[in-house]
C-alpha cells in the first residue's frame, strides 16, 4: 500500500468504498493514511515553516467593522507584510497564526497605496517563524510555490517579470488565485519568499506578485507623516530610524493628538529610544501641561507629580550635558508652578527651580538660562531684576522676540517709563519674528496697542499694514475699523474713509461703522454725507447716542440749528458723555 502512487491510491480507496468493503476498518484507515502520506511526500520539506509564517488578519475601523485578509512574517521579531487596502481606515488590527495565537499589530513601518502594499510590526512576545527573503530574485521560467494553509502547495511557472521603481521586480505566474489567497507569499524551490501575491485585475486567472524586497524598502520619514496614505490608517506609525526625524514626528504628533493618545505616543517613543534624554523631558512636560486632563482624581494628580519627578531625574541622568539637564528641570518646575500654584511642596517649589538654574548657570552661563532667571524673578515680583535679566539677553546674540517683549512688559511695571524706549524694543520684537508670520501677527498687535497708547498713530498704521501681510490678507471688518481710527488720528482722512467704507461693505448692518463714517465726513467737511451716515446709523440702532450727536453737529453746520439741537438733546437723553459742551456752545445762546 505504501508503494502506491497517489492516483493509484485514490482509485483503490474509491473501489473499496463502492464495493461496500467497509467491514475492515483497518483497510480504510490505510487508504486514508496512504492519501495523506502521499500528499505530504509531494509537499516541499520547508512547507511547515512556511505555514507557520503565514497568518490571517482582522483589521477594525473606528466603528468596529472588520476587514479580513492575509499576511506573513519576514523577520522573527514580528516584522510582516500584507496589502495596503486591508488597513485603510483601520484603527487596530489583530493577526492570528496557524496555531490560533492572536497578536496585535503594533505600528506601521511603511506603506505604498499605489502598489497596494504595507509593512508593519506585530507585537510578539517571542521569536516567530518567518520566511527568509530570497538571496536572488527568480527569472522567467522558474517555478514558484504558493502555500495555502493545510492544502497542498500550489505550483506554477513565472511567465513574465517587469520592473517597478526601475529596480524591483513584478511577476506574472500561471497559478489561478482566489480572493482568499491575496497577500500570501510566493516562494522559490528553497522555501525563500520573493513576492507577495496580488489579484489579477484583468480576470485572466493569473497570479501577480510584487517584490518583497520592494515592500521591505518602505520606510517612514518625517516627510511621510502628512501623507494621505499613512493618515488614512489609524494605527500608529513606526519611528524613523533617524533620531532627528523621529523627534520632528514627535513634535508633529503633539499638535495632532489628544493628551491620552499623545502620552501613548511618548511612551512608545521612549521605548524605541530609551537612551535619548529628550524623550523623558517631553513626557514630563506633557504630564505637567495636561495633568488635569490625564488625572481622574486627586490621587491620580499626586501620582502624576511623582511620574514627572521620576522622568526629570532620568532626563538628568541620561543627558550628557549636565547644565542642560539642570536647566530642563528648573524650567519644568517653574512652568508647573506657573500653571498650578497648588503643586507647591517641599520638593517642588520656586526656590528649588532657582537652585537648579543657578547650578546650570555656574556650569555654563547661557543667555537662555538668564531668560529663565528673569522669568523666575518676574514670578517672584522682582520686576526690576527681571527687566535687567531680559535686557542681558537682548544685548546678546541670542535676543529673541520674546525677550524683547518681556523687557517691555517688565519696564512698564517700573516708574519713569520712556515711551520711545518701549516702542523701540517692541519694534525689535516684531523684527525678530517677521520670518514667522503667525508669530509676527501676535507681536504686531501688541506693538499697535502700545503705539496707540502713546499717540504714535502713523507708526501704528504702518504696523497695521504689516499685520495685513502677516495674516495673508485674511482680515475681518474689525481690522479695517480699527485701522481707520489710527489713520483718522494720524490725519490721513482719505485713508480713514476708505477703510471705514471697506468695513461697512463687509458688515452693512453695523451702526457703529456708519457713525464712524459720519465722523470722518464731518472732518472732511462733507456735511451732507455726514448727515446721511448718521441717519443710517440711527436707523440701525435707535438707542446709539453718538449717532444723534453726529447728526446734530452735521445739521447745525448746515445752518439747521433747531433740528440739530433736537438731535443733540436726544443724544443727552441717551447718556452721551460729551454732548453737554456742544449744547452749551450751540443751543443755549
Amino acid at each position: 500500500m505504501s508503494c502506491l502512487k497517489l492516483k493509484e491510491t485514490q482509485y483503490f480507496c474509491a473501489e473499496i468504498i463502492k464495493s461496500n468493503k467497509m467491514k475492515n476498518i483497518f483497510v480504510v484507515v490505510l487508504c486514508l493514511c496512504g492519501l495523506s502520506l502521499q500528499a505530504q511526500k509531494d509537499n516541499p520539506k520547508w512547507i511547515e515553516n512556511a505555514r507557520k509564517a503565514v497568518f490571517t488578519i482582522e483589521a477594525f475601523d473606528a466603528n468596529g467593522k472588520v476587514r479580513n485578509g492575509n499576511g506573513f512574517f519576514i523577520q522573527n521579531t514580528g516584522e510582516a507584510v500584507s496589502d495596503y487596502t486591508l488597513f485603510m481606515g483601520a484603527v487596530s488590527a489583530v493577526v492570528t497564526d496557524v496555531d490560533g495565537r492572536k497578536m496585535n499589530v503594533n505600528n506601521i513601518i511603511g506603506a505604498d497605496e499605489v502598489y497596494d502594499v504595507i509593512r508593519f510590526k506585530v507585537a510578539v512576545t517571542r521569536n516567530v517563524a518567518f520566511l527568509p527573503i530570497a538571496s536572488s530574485m527568480p527569472a522567467t521560467g522558474v517555478e514558484a510555490y504558493l502555500p495555502q494553509g493545510k492544502e497542498p502547495v500550489k505550483k506554477g511557472v513565472i511567465e513574465e517579470v517587469t520592473k517597478i521603481k526601475n529596480t524591483f521586480d513584478y511577476y506574472k505566474i500561471n497559478i489561478p488565485l482566489t480572493s482568499a489567497q491575496v497577500s500570501l507569499p510566493l516562494l522559490n524551490a528553497n522555501g525563500e519568499v520573493f513576492a507577495l501575491t496580488q489579484a489579477d485585475a484583468s480576470g485572466k486567472n493569473k497570479t501577480y506578485g510584487i517584490s518583497v524586497p520592494y515592500i521591505q524598502s518602505l520606510r517612514i520619514s518625517s516627510l511621510d507623516i502628512l501623507s494621505k496614505s499613512l493618515s488614512a490608517i489609524g494605527i500608529r506609525n513606526a519611528w524613523s530610524q533617524d533620531v532627528e526625524e523621529a523627534q520632528l514626528a514627535l513634535l508633529f504628533y503633539a499638535s495632532q493628538q489628544n493628551p491620552s493618545t499623545y502620552l501613548e505616543t511618548l511612551n512608545d517613543f521612549i521605548a524605541t529610544f530609551p537612551d535619548l534624554a529628550d524623550g523623558y523631558l517631553s513626557r514630563a512636560s506633557h504630564y505637567a501641561r495636561f495633568k488635569n486632563e490625564l488625572a481622574q482624581s486627586q490621587d491620580d494628580k499626586t501620582k502624576i507629580m511623582g511620574l514627572i519627578k521620576e522622568d526629570l531625574n532620568t532626563y538628568l541622568k541620561k543627558n550628557p550635558k549636565e547644565d542642560e539637564g539642570l536647566y530642563g528641570q528648573a524650567k519644568l518646575i517653574y512652568e508647573v508652578l506657573l500653571d498650578d500654584s497648588t503643586a507647591v511642596s517641599n520638593d517642588w517649589n520656586i526656590a528649588l527651580a532657582s537652585e537648579k538654574l543657578q547650578q546650570a548657570i555656574a556650569l555654563n552661563d547661557l543667555p537662555l538660562y538668564r531668560q529663565l532667571e528673569g522669568d523666575i524673578a518676574f514670578y517672584q515680583g522682582d520686576f526690576e531684576k527681571a527687566h535687567n535679566l531680559y535686557m542681558t539677553v537682548n544685548n546678546s546674540p541670542f535676543a529673541s522676540s520674546l525677550s524683547y517683549y518681556l523687557a517691555v512688559q517688565t519696564r512698564m511695571l517700573l516708574p519713569n517709563v520712556n515711551p520711545n524706549e518701549l516702542i523701540a524694543w517692541m519694534d525689535s520684537a516684531v523684527a525678530k519674528s517677521i520670518n514667522i508670520p503667525s508669530e509676527a501677527a501676535a507681536y504686531l498687535q501688541e506693538s499697535i496697542d502700545l503705539k496707540l497708547q502713546y499717540g504714535q498713530y502713523a507708526s501704528a498704521v504702518k504696523d497695521y499694514n504689516t499685520l495685513y501681510w502677516a495674516l495673508s490678507g485674511n482680515v475681518s471688518d474689525a481690522y479695517y475699523y480699527y485701522r481707520e481710527q489710527a489713520k483718522f488720528r494720524a490725519g490721513d482722512l482719505d485713508g480713514a474713509l476708505n477703510d471705514i467704507e471697506t468695513a461697512i461693505a463687509l458688515d452693512t448692518l453695523n451702526a457703529v461703522y456708519y457713525a464712524e463714517e459720519a465722523s470722518v465726513y464731518l472732518r472732511l467737511q462733507d456735511l451732507a454725507n455726514a448727515q446721511a451716515s448718521a441717519e443710517k446709523s440711527i436707523s440701525l440702532d435707535s438707542q446709539f447716542a453718538a449717532s444723534y450727536r453726529l447728526l446734530g453737529i452735521s445739521l447745525i453746520r448746515q445752518q439747521k440749528k433747531e433740528a440739530g439741537c433736537r438731535e443733540l438733546q436726544k443724544a443727552k437723553e441717551l447718556g452721551d458723555p460729551i454732548v453737554d459742551r456742544l449744547i452749551a456752545e450751540n443751543c443755549e445762546k
